[in-house]
C-alpha cells in the first residue's frame, strides 16, 4: 500500500509539473498583422495558412519580404473584409547585389510601402486616404548601395514557412489633396504569417 501511495503521489506530481511547465511556456504570437497607424488600430488576423484571404506574401531569398494585409472579420474561408477597411502593403529588403543574402534577425528598408484607409457605402468604396513611404538611394563604401526609407522592417525569424517580424517608421507621402502629411506607425507593428513561397 505504501508503494502504491508513493507511485500515485509521484504520478500526480509529474502531471502537475507538466501542467505548470506548459502554462509557463510562452505561446507563439498570433498570426496576422497588427499595429496602430495614424492613431488608429490596424488588426488583420490570419489563419496561419499560406492561402489566407486577408494576409499573404512571399519571402525574398536575398533578405526581405513582400506582403499585403487587409482588415477582415470572420474565421477561415468565411473571412471577409471589414466595412471600412484599412490596408497595408510592403516590399522591403536588401536590393544591393554586392551584399550577401541577409539571415534573420536583420533590419531592412522598404522600397515601397503603403497604408490606405477606405470608407464605403453599401459595400462600395466612396473615399480613400492613402500614404506611401519615401525612399532615397546613395552610393556607399566599397561600391555598395545604401537605402534609406521612412518605413523599415525587422525580420526576426523565417523557418521556411512562417516569417515573423516588425515594421516601424512613418508613411510620409500623402496621395490625395487635403490628406494629413504623415501617417506615423506608433512604436512597432508586428507581422507573423505563412508565406506563399520564396522568391529569388
Amino acid at each position: 500500500m505504501r508503494r502504491a501511495g508513493v507511485l500515485l503521489a509521484l504520478t500526480l506530481g509529474a502531471a502537475l509539473l507538466a501542467e505548470s511547465t506548459a502554462a509557463a511556456r510562452p505561446a507563439h504570437p498570433p498570426f496576422g498583422v497588427f499595429a496602430t497607424i495614424n492613431g488608429k488600430r490596424f488588426k488583420a488576423p490570419a489563419t496561419g495558412r499560406p492561402d489566407d484571404r486577408c494576409v499573404n506574401g512571399t519571402y525574398v531569398a536575398s533578405g526581405g519580404v513582400v506582403f499585403g494585409a487587409i482588415e477582415c472579420h470572420g474565421r477561415g474561408r468565411r473571412k471577409r473584409s471589414r466595412r471600412n477597411p484599412k490596408v497595408l502593403a510592403f516590399a522591403c529588403g536588401v536590393i544591393d547585389p554586392n551584399q550577401q543574402p541577409a539571415t534573420p534577425p536583420f533590419e531592412a528598408p522598404c522600397l515601397a510601402a503603403g497604408y490606405s484607409e477606405f470608407r464605403s457605402r453599401h459595400g462600395i468604396p466612396v473615399s480613400m486616404k492613402q500614404w506611401l513611404s519615401s525612399i532615397s538611394l546613395e552610393p556607399g563604401p566599397g561600391g555598395t548601395l545604401m537605402e534609406h526609407s521612412s518605413v523599415n522592417i525587422r525580420i526576426d525569424s523565417f523557418d521556411g514557412t512562417y516569417v515573423r517580424g516588425t515594421f516601424f517608421g512613418v508613411f510620409d507621402m500623402p496621395q490625395q489633396p487635403g490628406t494629413p502629411t504623415q501617417a506615423p506607425i506608433s512604436g512597432e507593428g508586428t507581422f507573423y504569417f505563412a508565406v506563399r513561397g520564396v522568391s529569388p
